[in-house]
């Protein structure tokens, strides 16, 4: 399995983008690919999700934060860089069966990571939580019998409060289709008090997930090729309301 890691944060266009670039290269037999990547400020949608309906759009304009969609499903997310993303990219994920048993089984992983850095949390459904507080959320999109799994983690808070822009968080919220499924928050660093940079938290989930796998992993890069598709992605969807706000 290659290892891609750049917690240095990127564009949310391309950070969307080069997920769907490496999928289609795993889809098309490419080699199976775990990335753990940082993204700038961004409201992220879930595929099926109404913008508008999920987000204060006036704050987000007004904060020059860009709401993008992304193509797996689930609820909408918060990107900033205090987040760390990690995503699997599986060629034939039949192993690990159905959309539950993958959030269960994977989140799990996750959890074994962190524990292995001092910090207890358990996994319910598609979320990790300290105590009764959230700290990441897992979505996946299939595409025959290849899976994309990603989850962000909030590793330290940021100066915009996530209830400034994300409808789910306050009373009045009425989604429409696809409900995002609010919960407290916390970040790692303000529910443990403990200090990890993302390059050791990057380190210590690639160890869990290659044991998890029993595949080895070796340090990749992303190939000129989903480089260039990425690129072509960002004109085409993910730079595009046409795209990202379509609902």
């Amino acid at each position: 399995m290659r290892l891609i890691v750049d917690v240095e944060p990127c564009s949310p266009s391309y950070g969307l983008a080069l997920e769907e670039a490496i999928f289609d290269q795993v889809r098309g037999g490419g080699e199976d690919a775990l990335r753990i990547w940082v993204n700038k400020h961004a409201v992220i949608l879930g595929r099926s999700q109404s913008a508008v309906h999920e987000v204060d759009m006036r704050q987000a304009a007004s904060a020059s934060i860009p709401v993008l969609r992304r193509i797996s499903g689930g609820g909408t997310v918060y990107h900033y860089p205090g987040n760390l993303n990690v995503s699997l990219h599986v060629g034939d994920g039949r192993s690990l069966k159905g959309v539950k048993e993958t959030f269960i089984r994977l989140g799990e992983i996750i959890a074994a990571a962190l524990f292995r850095l001092g910090i207890q949390t358990s996994v319910q459904g598609n979320a990790l939580f300290i105590a009764r507080k959230k700290i990441g959320g897992a979505a996946q999109a299939r595409r025959g019998n290849s899976l994309l799994y990603h989850t962000t983690l909030l590793v330290r808070p940021d100066t915009i409060p996530m209830q400034a822009l994300l409808l789910a968080l306050r009373k009045d919220y009425h989604p429409v289709g696809v409900r995002s499924r609010p919960h407290a928050m916390t970040t790692l660093a303000e529910a443990t008090r403990i200090g990890h940079s993302m390059n050791e938290f990057a380190s210590v989930f690639a160890s869990e997930l290659c044991k998890g796998f029993d595949q080895p992993l070796w340090k990749g890069y992303l190939t000129p090729k989903e480089r260039e598709r990425a690129h072509e992605l960002v004109e085409e969807k993910y730079g595009c309301d046409q795209w990202n706000l379509y609902r």
